[in-house]
């Protein structure tokens, strides 16, 4: 199941073909529908509602939670990063092969996870790309490389480590809950709230084994222009990488599972 056919349908298009169908079942009850169309508000709605959330996070700190010297721009974007890695992370961690999908001989788990990096990439860029325009409207210079490429690693990062995850819980209900308090302490760690800088030297040394600490204070190093010798953004590649080639060992085991689950059931 893990494999395709060579008459089967290119992975390629059997994944988005599955990322299509994904999305508007997830949204299928969120329709305005009149006689000449039915247009489904739900996938506009799940790919720029984290917005929302990024403004109000933003303008709470803009009005001076955060205190000086705050840089709205990347402080919107370290934000927009977060949601994308945590939707991602969620999401792959609560993959599975739908019931009906599973006596088609041509689609497996891999096509599933490939459906879901889609699903999750294409609002993530269309909202990124959005905000860039918006930041460029209010004159905000950005730093496209920094921005690019944090972003790149961030989503990887999610990627690699949700798949790992995924296969490690099992679909146990517990860890997954479990994880969702995880989750929310690595936010408060990532140094997106609480700045790594401003904190005293034992506890920074904790809050640096987290590799998004490195990429977010990388990215504002774009507008600070200061470069602090304790963060590197070599060991997020690292640690990236070190998933990377994890990953594939969990795919393989999950998709183990799934297909002896496949064999029991028919």
């Amino acid at each position: 199941m893990f494999l395709i056919k060579k008459n089967s349908q290119p992975f390629i298009d059997t994944s988005l073909e599955i990322a299509c169908i994904k999305a508007i079942k997830r949204n299928s009850s969120k329709k305005f529908t009149t006689e000449k169309m039915t247009f489904n508000w739900g996938i506009i709605w799940e790919t720029f509602n984290p917005l929302i959330l990024v403004a109000g996070w933003s303008l709470l700190f803009y009005l001076g939670i955060r205190g000086r010297n705050f840089d709205l721009a990347y402080f919107v974007f370290l934000l927009l990063f977060w949601f994308g890695f945590q939707q991602l992370v969620t999401k792959t961690i609560n993959l599975d092969l739908p019931k009906f999908f599973k006596n088609k001989i041509t689609i497996g788990f891999l096509h599933i996870i490939c459906a879901e990096l889609f699903a999750s990439l294409v609002p993530l860029i269309l909202r990124f790309t959005l905000l860039i325009f918006i930041l460029i409207f209010f004159n905000y210079e950005l730093q496209f490389y920094h921005l690019l490429y944090g972003l790149t690693i961030t989503i990887l990062l999610g990627f690699f480590y949700g798949l790992i995850q995924n296969s490690a819980f099992n679909s146990n209900t517990f860890l997954i809950e479990a994880h969702g308090y995880f989750l929310q302490a690595l936010f408060l760690m990532s140094s997106i709230l609480i700045p790594v800088t401003r904190l005293p030297e034992s506890i920074r040394d904790v809050f640096l084994y987290n590799p998004l600490v490195h990429v977010n204070e990388w990215i504002k190093s774009a507008s600070t222009g200061i470069i602090y010798d304790y963060i590197e953004l070599s060991y997020a590649i690292n640690f990236l990488l070190v998933l990377a080639i994890l990953s594939p060992i969990f795919i393989w085991r999950k998709n183990n599972q799934i297909n002896q689950i496949t064999k029991d059931e028919s």
